[in-house]
């Protein structure tokens, strides 16, 4: 070349020279521009690596990008929720740019996880460099893959067989004592704020209905012997409807009916007709003198009892009442 250019300047004059060697740089200027753009595009191609063989699945592992550009170009590096299929983009690390002679050296880490199955898998991502803000160049890194390493053994041995037959075990139940422990103590809590609150109105419905429950009680015995009295049965079952009556007396109004003589029960209950009555009936039990006032008067040993109750139901309520509004 040398030789060449020399030769062919020695037989052009001057101003033939000076022209034709214009042109001549001209086209050696955009050779050489050719060859600088065509070594630079090479040299800034992405380079991606994985930095292991095998992978396993749901494991992490890192791959590795890098590129080296000129100072005044900017990279955009890839969007780690879409360019990375099918690997999932659980971390990265970026480093920051290095500027030598050879140019700047962008690099980051990246650390992947996989749940794909198949036994190759291969990844390239693009690399965007902007020379200027309304030029934009996308490159893609070289190809690099990697191996799926299989941990369950799709094939069973020859020597596998299957049990003819199997034995139950009878399992043994276990009571769940933290449970039972959680729920005892939630119905006790439950208990303890209801009746914090409605503890008196609680007492007082129990304890009338424990009055309505003896009261039922005493009029079903009481039926039963007076119902079909006669003067043969008079003596014997009048005197135990009497007795039955004392007894249910005693305990509603707390005070010793049974051991009271005839006049002092008419005068303990302040009724002018159970006087009356309690004289009928002592005839028909000791004397055995029964007659239709007999009947008569055994009803109103019941009607007695009846206001008994029914006077006890009402000043528990009053009770309560006046408990309350204090």
């Amino acid at each position: 070349m040398k030789l060449k250019f020399a030769g062919l300047n020695a037989s052009i004059k001057p101003a033939g020279r000076f022209l034709f060697g214009r042109s001549a740089l001209r086209r050696l200027g955009g050779i050489v521009l050719f060859c600088a753009c065509f070594t630079l595009t090479r040299a800034q191609s992405p380079n991606g690596v994985f930095l292991t063989d095998t992978v396993e699945i749901g494991k992490p592992f890192r791959y590795s990008l890098s590129i080296r550009h000129r100072p005044n170009i900017d990279v955009l590096f890839p969007d780690t929720a879409r360019h990375f299929a099918p690997f999932l983009v659980r971390d990265m690390t970026i480093f920051s740019t290095e500027t030598g002679t050879r140019g700047s050296l962008d690099s980051a880490v990246y650390a992947l996880i996989t749940f794909e199955t198949r036994p190759v898998q291969t990844l390239e991502v693009p690399v965007w460099l902007l020379r200027t803000p309304t030029d934009c160049t996308l490159v893609r890194s070289s190809a690099d893959t990697v191996r799926l390493r299989e941990r369950i053994q799709t094939q069973r041995p020859d020597t596998l067989r299957l049990a003819t037959h199997t034995k139950v075990v009878v399992l043994k139940q276990q009571m769940n004592y933290p449970l039972l422990m959680i729920i005892l103590m939630g119905l006790c809590a439950l208990a303890g704020v209801l009746f914090l609150f409605f503890g008196g109105n609680i007492r007082t419905r129990i304890r009338r209905y424990q009055l309505y429950r003896q009261y039922m009680s005493f009029q079903r015995s009481f039926d039963r012997l007076t119902r079909n009295i006669g003067p043969e049965t008079a003596p014997k079952d009048a005197g135990r409807a009497v007795v039955l009556w004392r007894k249910y007396m005693e305990r509603i109004e707390s005070k010793p009916f049974t051991s009271l003589t005839t006049r002092e029960i008419a005068e303990l209950v302040q009724d002018n007709r159970l006087a009356d009555a309690l004289k009928e009936i002592d005839g028909a039990i000791y004397g055995g003198v029964y007659s239709d006032h007999t009947q008569q008067s055994l009803r109103i040993l019941s009607e007695v009892a009846d206001s008994a109750y029914r006077r006890n139901s009402v000043h528990l309520v009053e009770a309560h009442q006046e408990a309350t509004f204090d």
